[in-house]
């Protein structure tokens, strides 16, 4: 029986800069596969292999998608084994436990020096390129959410935050009842989403698909969605059941969703950019309102529209460099995948097939 496939974005462009997860996943690992190698598109395809290899022995299996380019998978991880594969050079990441959880491969000796030099000049514009792109896309990100920060101001001054108080207190009642488990809550992360070419995008859908109960925040910028969640996570681990937090694509410091897998029960912001609703037919699906305790004034709401628009601005701005950084990023992978060997790569990522038993 076929294990099945989660997918999440890897990495998210957010106005605090870049942010990934790998560290925190590679202390969750049990072991660790640290990939090394320039950009390639070929690279992508032996992780999207690997996924496949073990979903066909029946483990689950989740996929990270990279930010800007479809279908490109920069990382996988094996539930069941706790195997984690990452190309690593992107993050800088390096092995802390050599010999034990950690083991390194690198892929640099499959390029072909002669076809490097061949390419070398238009690889290094490109690169050049792509880093600029990079950092006017991020500074848009960064002004984005200075906009937005002024737009919570706003809210929160229009907030009954003693009546929000009640309903969080009232949810942690219904959620975990009398529930102490004898046992240390493990905390994990993962990313909802990331800013792409596309607009700004999340895998909600995989990532809730088993989940039984969702309940779908509404409420106005800076209304408490954020500290409501991390609260939960702090109030299941206090009790000894593990919580996953799933951090928002846009800020680095917020969180978007989080999930208690004993409990089959998650929370997630529901509003823009990512708007759900219960969905038909599906049982468990709520709304938890927290806007009906936000009274915004006519005065409050003149300030709103403006802040909006200014916001909009931002990410639009955001929006088209990302795209131009994906071009960049798509062309610097092509380069490099025409200097690979494929004889050498063949020779190189057959080891890592290893059939195992669950």
């Amino acid at each position: 029986m076929n294990g099945n496939v989660t997918y999440y974005y890897g990495h998210a462009l957010t106005g605090q800069g870049i942010k990934h997860l790998y560290k925190e996943m590679m202390d969750e690992a049990e072991l660790v596969y640290i990939l090394q190698g320039a950009p390639t598109f070929k690279g992508a395809e032996l992780l999207k292999e690997l996924g496949y290899f073990y979903v066909k022995q029946g483990f689950a299996v989740e996929w990270f998608k990279h930010a800007l380019l479809e279908d490109v998978v920069e990382a996988v991880y094996v539930q069941g084994c706790n195997r984690l594969f990452v190309w690593s050079s992107e993050w800088g990441i390096e092995p802390t436990f050599l010999g034990t959880k950690h083991r390194v491969m690198s892929f640099y000796d499959c390029l072909e020096e002669i076809q490097l030099e061949k390419v070398g000049e238009q690889l290094a514009n490109t690169m050049t390129e792509r880093e600029s792109w990079r950092e006017k896309c991020i500074s848009s990100l960064t002004k984005a959410i200075k906009i937005h920060d002024d737009w919570e101001v706003v809210t929160q001054s229009c907030m009954n935050w003693e009546a929000l108080n009640d309903q969080v207190e009232n949810l942690k009642t219904d959620v975990f009842q009398s529930i102490v488990l004898n046992k240390t809550g493990i905390r994990t992360h993962r990313l909802l989403g990331t800013l792409t070419p596309r607009g700004a995008e999340n895998t909600v859908d995989s990532i809730t698909k088993n989940v039984s109960r969702r309940l779908m925040i509404k409420g106005k910028p800076g209304t408490g969605k954020s500290s409501l969640m991390k609260d939960l996570a702090d109030e299941a681990n206090a009790r000894g059941l593990d919580a996953q937090i799933i951090w928002c694509g846009l800020d680095a410091n917020s969180v978007d969703m989080v999930i208690i897998p004993e409990l089959n029960f998650c929370i997630f912001d529901s509003t823009e950019p990512h708007i759900f609703d219960p969905e038909d037919g599906r049982l468990g699906d709520e709304i938890f309102d927290i806007g009906k305790h936000c009274a915004i004034s006519q005065e409050a709401e003149v300030q709103i529209e403006d802040i909006r628009a200014k916001y909009k601005e931002a990410m639009q701005d955001a929006m088209g460099y990302s795209k131009r950084y994906a071009e960049a990023e798509y062309t610097v992978r092509r380069l490099i995948d025409n200097c690979t060997s494929s004889s050498l790569w063949r020779e190189k990522t057959a080891p890592l097939f290893e059939r195992l038993t669950k």
